[in-house]
């Protein structure tokens, strides 16, 4: 289940990007616009996406991608936190390590709460779970081979062809 999550996001952050690229004007347009044959066109809604589309800078997309995975990573931070005291301390932080972000352990989970307890009280709130996801210390942990090949996977089913059976591709 925790891979339908980053797959999804793949797929918002590829569709974001792609609207967020200037686009060559000098393609034929093949969409038949004799579907359109009501009173209102559409016209309004058409222009106003197209502006919001072409208003996006590769900025706003990074910044709604980090909101997409903040997001993730609060609901991990949710999952794992076994006492529900809103924050990870070092018998939950591998939970969250190697369950939610597909990452192994390099050293012990007290080291890893002592290096991203910014306030020092033994325990990692929400922030600093963020801080873990965004400045992955490679002495601390590492990402697992079997989430490069899933992530693959999912990339290649995004980009490649069919899938190859019922529920294969983006959700396994």
């Amino acid at each position: 289940m925790k891979y339908v999550y980053f797959s999804l996001l793949v797929i918002f952050l590829v569709i974001c990007l792609a609207f967020a690229t200037e686009f060559d004007d000098s393609h034929e347009d093949h969409h038949d616009e004799s579907i359109h044959d009501t009173e209102d066109s559409g016209d309004a809604y058409y222009d106003a996406a197209s502006n919001f589309l072409s208003s996006l800078t590769k900025d706003d997309v990074k910044n709604h991608f980090k909101d997409i995975i903040r997001g993730f990573s609060d609901k991990g931070l949710e999952d794992c936190d076994l006492n529900s005291d809103k924050y990870l301390d070092e018998t939950e932080i591998e939970c969250f390590i190697t369950e939610k972000m597909g990452f192994a352990m390099l050293t012990t989970p007290v080291k890893v709460v002592e290096y991203y307890d910014t306030d020092k009280n033994g325990k990692l709130d929400s922030d600093e779970i963020w801080e873990i996801v965004e400045n992955k210390n490679p002495t601390l942990f590492e990402i697992l081979p079997s989430t490069i090949e899933r992530n693959m996977e999912l990339l290649h089913g995004i980009q490649g062809g069919a899938p190859e059976g019922p529920g294969a591709g983006i959700f396994y």
